[in-house]
This record gives C-alpha cells, sequence and structure tokens, in this order.
C-alpha cells in the first residue's frame, strides 16, 4: 500500500458503489480484499475488472483507506501551492484537488499567524502513523519547483508568506521563485499564507536560483493616498470624529493606523488641503 502517493493499480472487482483496487503486486486474501473507489471518485471513467489506473489513496472521514482517480496536487513526495479551505482550533485544511481536505496542524505555526480561508502556502504531504497531515516545503524543494521566470528590479508582483522571522518575511509566488522582504521594508504585519504586493528592489545569484529582495513600501505619493483613505475609513466608523491629532503620541498612531506619525501628518495636511476635514485642538472632524 502507498498511502498519499500515487501509483498503479488493478480493479478486481465492480460493487453496488464502485470498484475494489489492489496494487499490481498484492495479493487478495481474507484479510485484503481490496481498496474501494467510489463512483464519484472515477473521474467519470468507467472500469472493467483487469484495468490498470493511476490511484491516489488517502484516508476518508472514517478513517480508511479508500482511493480517487483525481490527481492531487501535493504527494508525499510532489509539492505544490495550495490554498486554505477552511481553518479550525485544530489548525488550517488544505484543498490539494480531491475531495478530501488535509489538514496542517496548528502546532506548525505561531498564534496570530496562522493562515486565514484562500491564503496559499507551499505544502507537500506527511505521514504520522497512519494519518494524512499538510507540511511546508522547505527552500530547497520550493527552489526545485521553479519554472524560470525572472523579475526585473523595480516590478511589482504578488506572493505568499510562507516564513515569518525577527528580520523579515519570507515570500513565494506561483513561480517558485523566493523572496525576502526585511522588516524595515515592510509597512504592516503579515500572517503566514497571505497574499502580498511587493516590488522588487534587488536580487543575487544562488547557484542557478536567483534570491530576491523586496519592498512592500510604496512611493511617497502612493502611501498618502492610502493613508488618507485609512484615515477617512476610521472617521467614517467613528461618525466623523476623531482625538487623534498631530499632537498624538507616535506609538499610539502606529497601533491605530499602522502608519508612523510623520505619514500620519502627511496625510492629515493632504486632507485639510483637499478641505476634507476640519483640524481642532484635541480632534479633527470629517467634513460633511
Amino acid at each position: 500500500m502507498k498511502l498519499a502517493e500515487i501509483s498503479k493499480y488493478e480493479v478486481i472487482r465492480e460493487t453496488d458503489l464502485g470498484y475494489m483496487l489492489k496494487g499490481l503486486n498484492e495479493e487478495v486474501s481474507d484479510d485484503f480484499d481490496g481498496y474501494f473507489l467510489h463512483r464519484n471518485e472515477t473521474n467519470f471513467k468507467i472500469l472493467h475488472p483487469g484495468d490498470i489506473v493511476e490511484a491516489f489513496l488517502y484516508l476518508d472521514k472514517q478513517k480508511r483507506v479508500a482511493a480517487t482517480l483525481y490527481q492531487p496536487k501535493a504527494t508525499l513526495t510532489k509539492g505544490a501551492l495550495c490554498e486554505v479551505v477552511s481553518v479550525t482550533s485544530a489548525g488550517a485544511f488544505f484543498n490539494i484537488g480531491i475531495s478530501k481536505d488535509i489538514l496542517m496542524s496548528s502546532d506548525d505555526f505561531s498564534y496570530g499567524c496562522e493562515p486565514k480561508v484562500g491564503d496559499k502556502l507551499p505544502v507537500k504531504l506527511r505521514l504520522r502513523g497512519n494519518s494524512i497531515f499538510i507540511k511546508l516545503l522547505n527552500k530547497e524543494e520550493m527552489l526545485a519547483l521553479n519554472d524560470g521566470y525572472r523579475y526585473g528590479t523595480g516590478e511589482k508582483a504578488n506572493a505568499y508568506v510562507y516564513r515569518i522571522t525577527k528580520d523579515g518575511i519570507n515570500l513565494v509566488d506561483e513561480h517558485f521563485n523566493i523572496i525576502f522582504i526585511h522588516r524595515n521594508n515592510l509597512r504592516n504585519s503579515h500572517r503566514l499564507g497571505e497574499n502580498v504586493e511587493f516590488n522588487i528592489i534587488g536580487s543575487k545569484e544562488n547557484g542557478e536560483y536567483l534570491d530576491y529582495y523586496g519592498t512592500t513600501i510604496k512611493t511617497k505619493e502612493n502611501m498618502i493616498e492610502d493613508d488618507c483613505e485609512t484615515i477617512l475609513a476610521y472617521l467614517n466608523s467613528h461618525h466623523g470624529v476623531m482625538s487623534y491629532t498631530e499632537d498624538s503620541d507616535s506609538l499610539v498612531i502606529d497601533k491605530v493606523f499602522h502608519m508612523s506619525k510623520a505619514a500620519f501628518k502627511r496625510a492629515i495636511g493632504h486632507l485639510y488641503k483637499e478641505e476634507k476635514i476640519l483640524l481642532f485642538n484635541n480632534k479633527i472632524v470629517l467634513k460633511r
């Protein structure tokens, strides 16, 4: 039995609900009567005893070994970018291309950094006893999947966070390029699996691959527009009044608005110039 892998199997008989399969070198006995392949898992194929098929073995909801002819994106030996489809206290469940979603244990990510539904991570499968789990690919495994796409300096792109350290974040894109963003080039905190937009600011040769360096900090002009939207959104959600002003503590501004005090003052000045706000000694009011 090759659990969590794609292998060749022989159809040994048909049942009311599907088919029974066996490995090419396996013998049917009183203790082993085959692996069940439900008709819903045949990928619309009509099978007959003696047919040879490529199937993937997994554990169904009752923890029984079952087969599917749908090809998973990730196996024990093959990695892929897979999407998070649900999150529970046990961890994050990933869609790997079959009817059964696979769990990445909550032990594998730090509190506050866990992925959300719709996020993606570079993963493959692993066995723990008779259970199948998701695990992250390492850097070498990701680079082995690189399709050769190359970035130019200044190019804008999107990629997914797969590692978070005190120095910054590591991203991987759909081409399996790896990008490092230093903490000084980050505007916000991020979580595992999050899709992040960035600009390439440099690269260096690493054998046949390139290590890229990026930044999420936009030009000052674009930052002002984003910061103005942040402040207006806050005002709109607080009845058009806020007690934060240009004299507020920088740590408070960073905590509430996720921007520096200098950026906050630039945005306030821009909104005032556009006559969208009124300034007072102890408050700012949205101009209706």
